[in-house]
């Protein structure tokens, strides 16, 4: 190998590693992250970051030490999450369909709800209790009392001291409950909400029972899609309702 031919070698190794030393440069720690969106998201910590993650909403580069590190990209899609969660009210799961369908905005404005068509309403799925009553309140940012009075007014689920006993459907009701609070609609206004929902499962339980109490497998997978059908359908008729009502204020 002649001597021109080792020094562009030489330099072109030198280039490829200026390269990946700057790109791993403007890579971000969970911290950094946090500190730049903080001005505009104050309830943001790293928890809350750590728990979009495990719902499947941002999926950061790790490092060989299996740190976790964001690109500029990760950063915007967080951001775009954060602001629909705050502006639009939207469930986690409305949230993912959404950015996975579309290209992330420009940062913090929200998406345009006819850039995508969206399924409104999540699929449904047994939920387990995922979060201790000490785990829960840095996950949704919302305080422990506060998950306390949730569970008075029948909001969630009684909340057990002890071991998981909140699952991350409490947290999104947390969450949204807690959004409310801050326009002056206590828990406490929100209780004919939590009746008016256990009379329309009720309803449904009435239709569906017998399908999915079948040995027939085929008659279950029915009365599971029946379920999920009819649940999807009063929702929006509840959403229409309410709206109807709403454009009767303007």
């Amino acid at each position: 190998m002649t001597k021109a031919v080792k020094e562009a070698a030489h330099s072109a190794s030198q280039t490829t590693a200026a390269v990946a030393a700057t790109r791993a440069d403007q890579l971000l720690t969970i911290g950094q992250v946090v500190a730049q969106l903080k001005h505009d998201f104050p309830d943001l910590s790293i928890t809350k970051v750590r728990y979009l993650e495990d719902r499947g909403l941002l999926a950061p580069a790790r490092t060989p030490g299996r740190y976790r590190k964001y690109s500029a990209a990760d950063v915007r899609r967080l951001r775009t999450i954060l602001t629909l969660q705050r502006d639009e009210y939207l469930p986690l799961e409305v949230i993912r369909q959404r950015v996975e369908r579309v290209v992330v905005p420009v940062s913090g404005r929200p998406l345009d709800a006819t850039s995508a068509p969206i399924r409104t309403t999540p699929a449904l799925k047994k939920e387990e209790p995922a979060y201790t009553l000490e785990e829960a309140p840095d996950a949704a940012g919302v305080d422990e009392q506060f998950f306390r009075m949730l569970a008075e007014y029948r909001l969630i689920d009684k909340v057990s001291p002890t071991g998981p006993a909140l699952t991350e459907s409490d947290l999104e009701i947390a969450r949204i409950c807690h959004l409310l609070a801050r326009f002056g609609v206590e828990p406490r206004n929100l209780r004919l909400l939590s009746s008016s929902a256990e009379r329309e499962a009720a309803l449904i339980d009435q239709v569906t029972t017998p399908s999915l109490r079948s040995t027939h497998l085929d008659k279950r997978e029915y009365g599971e899609k029946m379920l999920e059908d009819l649940g999807a359908l009063l929702s929006q008729l509840l959403h229409l309702l309410l709206y109807k009502e709403l454009r009767k204020l303007l």
